[in-house]
């Protein structure tokens, strides 16, 4: 579905707040979940939305509330022509769209380009199938909280794990040994 649980959306809002983005890249915004949840907490940002469905962006109305909006896959996308260095990165229920291993690789390739990554998954399993013939929309594997706190490592600032979601803020700042 291209619409998310509630669960933890006041604490993602927060962390968006906190970080002050001035480059926002939502990775599958689907129903643009996030820039609605946002966009007001960060008035200068500028928002980026790569969506892999190409129906998304009209029955959405994505080019209205994004400021740039890219249709395709982020397994495929060289992300350093989207933008150089974006303070935050936004994988809001995407990654258990993929395998472990495809996750894992965007997850790295996420931390070696962008400031701050926010992530959201399901932590329940949730199977899921296609959405009118969308087939990005299968669940393809689930994590849970320990797997994705042991991927993010020492990046980890903060997180929050509900009945439903886990959310998690990582740093690259905080990786390096600073603060984020």
């Amino acid at each position: 579905m291209p619409t998310s649980d509630s669960d933890g959306k006041g604490w993602a809002a927060a962390r968006i707040e906190e970080i002050a983005p001035t480059t926002v890249v939502d990775i599958g915004p689907g129903a643009g979940t996030y820039v609605r949840l946002a966009r007001e907490r960060t008035p200068d940002a500028r928002w980026i939305g790569v969506e892999a469905w190409g129906p998304y962006v009209r029955e959405y109305g994505l080019w209205t509330l994004y400021d740039w909006v890219i249709v395709a896959d982020v397994r495929h996308l060289d992300m350093y022509t989207v933008d150089r260095a974006p303070d935050l990165v936004i994988l809001g229920d995407v990654l258990e769209h993929m395998t472990q291993l495809e996750a894992r690789g965007v997850i790295a390739r996420m931390r070696d380009w962008a400031q701050n990554l926010l992530i959201s998954v399901p932590l329940a399993h949730h199977p899921q199938g296609e959405h009118d013939g969308n087939w990005f929309e299968v669940h393809r594997e689930h994590w849970t909280g320990p797997q994705m706190r042991r991927e993010l490592g020492p990046g980890l600032v903060d997180y929050r794990e509900g009945q439903v979601l886990g959310y998690y803020w990582w740093s690259a700042a905080k990786a390096a040994g600073g603060r984020p």
